[in-house]
């Protein structure tokens, strides 16, 4: 049973909330939860430059390192990696005022993606199921004649950080209390300086993003209901994706009217080519899930099996196509994948698969990761050939999620590449891709000479400060770098605590052990997510403080895929 105090929050909000899930698992943050109280108390003993002068942390600005992911069908989204010193400062305030925060967010009473603290599974806030919105529409349909959906526009990288204490203390209130002993101005505060000074925007990956933005989403329901005059029996939203029923009196387009005035009040708006009025005769599109489960190869894993399931999968794609079904399908068969016959004609079957959906990146090098770990059979210069093809196109179009995900398959796999042939990754400035060339390069495993004229510009004290800071810190940490001295970082206040305790953000050998340990994590999160949709079908409506109270500790039998 963990202890669930406010220092056990903040742990679990570095060590399972720091880095995206969109990254790979050699990118950790535990070494940073471990010492997190000796650090934070280190930064905060920093004296002022001025006596009697606001503390140096309420004054720490820096930038996160980005990258893109891949999105099925849709352009790839702006990920963030919030400099550790500026995380800190957010996830402490975080932890401290959690309960307010979840009050907050429990004013919605019409959200589908609760703010769920989680003290065992993969995330320190639950990743919320989109089958609750689905859920959701389908018992909605069965009540009125239509409903309306929308969602709000870019919804992470538009909202306006001082809505933060909006959100949680009030509009009127928070505009006529602007001190920072209201935490809501010091997370206002905290949030901006983590983004150079911007007010627009909340990097999206970190576990405090997601939960922040969940608490200015329930004030806009908090509006909305009170405007329309609705229940959670009537609409309901999943992150920003709204769905509101037709009530008497009330228009499908009046409701969307009354929702784009709500997020305006917070700065937001809606995606108007997202609006629409849906009449509840449309067919729903439930059941694929079913059908593609159906076809997964159990037990008889030969080329015959998988040819079925391919084909059963493309027919599903073809019938939904607004719908990532290869990344559900895929998913849920690794088992089988891990287990193939003929592997050779299914490694190539992966790697077409990833080619016209790139979503499927961080799968297809889990697979052929895990693949590697139980049967050594992984056709290395096949892959070989893939990736110096593969890797300087995506370099020239800055898709740098890809490439990340490549880079650590590479180094896990130890495939040697020539420098020359991915000589474009040299150009590109990216903390997360530069760090993996360089160990990459450290191991051997780049033949040829890489050129670090570009990232050996971000070798000193201001770039720790900076969207290279990951660059900055570890490649010198590590001692691999084109500068080996750690001199600029003993010689920053804020970074210093941090190497003094070695603390590490890069251990290429974690994650993907073995496909037992990875089911064994599946199963639990989908229990977890299981448990949740359960409460939600009962009346549209959580009880958040039950899930915290718990540790979501199930049978590990349990299998839900």
């Amino acid at each position: 049973m963990t202890a669930k105090t406010k220092s056990e929050r903040f742990r679990r909000l570095i060590s399972h909330g720091f880095f995206a899930p969109e990254l790979p698992p050699c990118f950790v943050s535990e070494d940073l939860a471990k010492y997190r109280q000796s650090v934070w108390k280190a930064i905060n003993l920093i004296p002022p430059k001025k006596k009697g002068g606001s503390p140096p942390i309420q004054k720490y600005v820096s930038e996160p390192c980005s990258f893109y992911f891949p999105r099925y069908g849709r352009d790839d989204r702006k990920h963030g990696v919030i400099n550790p010193v500026s995380y800190l400062a957010i996830a402490h305030t975080v932890s401290e005022n959690f309960v307010a925060l979840r009050n907050a967010a429990k004013k919605s009473k019409l959200s589908a993606s609760p703010p769920v603290f989680d003290w065992t599974g993969e995330r320190a806030v639950l990743r919320p199921s989109i089958d609750m919105r689905d859920d959701f529409r389908v018992d909605l349909s069965s009540r009125v004649e239509e409903y309306s959906v929308a969602d709000i526009r870019a919804f992470f990288h538009s909202i306006y950080t001082h809505a933060i204490p909006w959100a949680i203390h009030g509009k009127k209130w928070a505009k006529k209390n602007r001190s920072l002993a209201n935490f809501g101005n010091l997370l206002d505060l905290y949030c901006r300086n983590a983004q150079d000074g911007q007010t627009i925007g909340l990097p999206v990956g970190p576990d405090t993003s997601r939960l922040i933005a969940e608490v200015i989403a329930s004030a806009v329901d908090e509006q909305l209901r009170t405007t329309l005059k609705i229940s959670g029996q009537d609409a309901s939203r999943y992150v920003d994706d709204y769905t509101v029923g037709s009530i008497e009196g009330v228009s499908g387009t009046a409701s969307i009217a009354a929702l784009r005035q709500a997020v305006s009040t917070f700065e937001l708006e809606l995606n108007n080519d997202k609006s629409e009025v849906v009449p509840t005769s449309v067919r729903q599109g439930s059941g694929w899930k079913q059908a593609i489960r159906a076809h997964i190869p159990r037990g008889n894993y030969n080329h015959d099996s998988f040819q079925r399931f391919f084909y059963e999968v493309g027919r599903v794609c073809s019938e939904q196509p607004d719908i990532n079904i290869e990344k559900f399908a895929y998913q849920n068969a690794r088992s089988a994948f891990v287990s193939a016959d003929d592997w050779k004609k299914v490694q190539s079957a992966l790697i077409s698969a990833y080619r016209r959906n790139p979503s499927l990146v961080s799968f297809l090098a889990e697979i052929l990761i895990l693949r590697e770990i139980k049967h050594n059979d992984v056709n290395k210069i096949s892959l070989k050939v893939f990736l110096e093809a593969r890797l300087p196109t995506l370099a020239q179009e800055n898709r740098t999620g890809e490439i990340v995900w490549l880079l650590f398959l590479t180094l896990r796999l130890e495939i040697a590449l020539e420098a020359r042939k991915i000589s474009p990754l040299f150009e590109i400035e990216n903390g997360l891709v530069a760090i993996l060339v360089n160990v990459a390069d450290s191991r051997g495993l780049i033949s040829g000479k890489v050129d670090y004229s570009l990232w050996r510009t971000s070798m000193h004290g201001d770039a720790l400060y900076g969207p290279m800071w990951l660059y900055a810190y570890q490649s010198s940490m590590l001692g691999i770098g084109p500068i080996k001295k750690t001199t600029y970082i003993e010689n920053d206040a804020f970074f210093a605590p941090i190497l003094a305790k070695n603390i590490s953000f890069l251990d290429i050998d974690a994650g993907f052990t073995s496909i037992d340990t990875v089911l064994r994590s599946r199963r639990s999160e989908n229990q977890r997510i299981k448990t949740l949709r359960l409460d939600f079908m009962e009346d549209f409506d959580f009880e958040t403080e039950e899930f915290d109270d718990e540790d979501f500790e199930f049978d590990e039998e349990v299998n839900l895929y």
